[in-house]
């Protein structure tokens, strides 16, 4: 068993399921049968198994970003590589309006790792559309956090479905329409 890996993974559940402050590095080892000196051995901290967490999802940015191919098809690898991103990301940002245990060094760093990830983007949009990358990028993260938390709280929704429409939409635009109004006729 990679120890980090098992760390990592059970952190990411736990942070989503119980929120960040009501996790401990105890529970963590409990989960995974291993001693704190074990836990220790690898995260110095609860603050840096977060850390830990928050890079592997900016990694995953960057890898989807740079890897070779169509802007339609980075921008789907960054929004499937999301998957492992939003949960920690969601359980941090809900501590901060009271429905979970928040702890405010957390949501900082939460709100940095996606600012981060904001500005990965905002990068190869601008080179696309010179002025408006961020914009875009904004516009193009909350599109995919959308379908996270639509497919997530609306049973009947699949992810890659709604992530694929939503890539196409972004990358395409909306069809034009004949008469000028959004499928409305006269």
């Amino acid at each position: 068993m990679d120890t980090r890996l098992a760390l990592l993974q059970t952190a990411r559940k736990a942070f989503a399921e119980r929120g960040y402050a009501a996790t401990s590095l105890e529970d963590l080892a409990r989960t995974l049968g291993l001693t704190k000196a074990a836990v220790y051995h690898h995260f110095a901290s609860k603050r840096a198994l977060l850390e830990a967490l928050l890079e592997e999802g900016s990694q995953e940015t960057q890898r989807a970003l740079s890897r070779p191919g169509t802007l339609h098809q980075r921008l789907m690898a960054l929004a499937l590589a999301y998957r492992g991103q939003v949960e920690p990301l969601t359980a941090l940002m809900t501590a901060q309006s009271g429905r979970r245990g928040g702890d405010q060094e957390a949501v900082y760093l939460a709100q940095e790792a996606m600012n981060r990830g904001i500005e990965q983007l905002a990068t190869v949009l601008e080179r696309v559309s010179p002025g408006h990358g961020r914009s875009l990028a904004v516009v193009f993260a909350s599109i995919v956090h959308g379908v996270y938390m639509t497919a997530q709280h609306m049973p009947g929704y699949s992810v890659e479905l709604l992530l694929q429409e939503g890539v196409d939409l972004f990358v395409r635009g909306l069809p034009e329409q004949n008469s000028g109004h959004c499928g409305h006729s006269r």
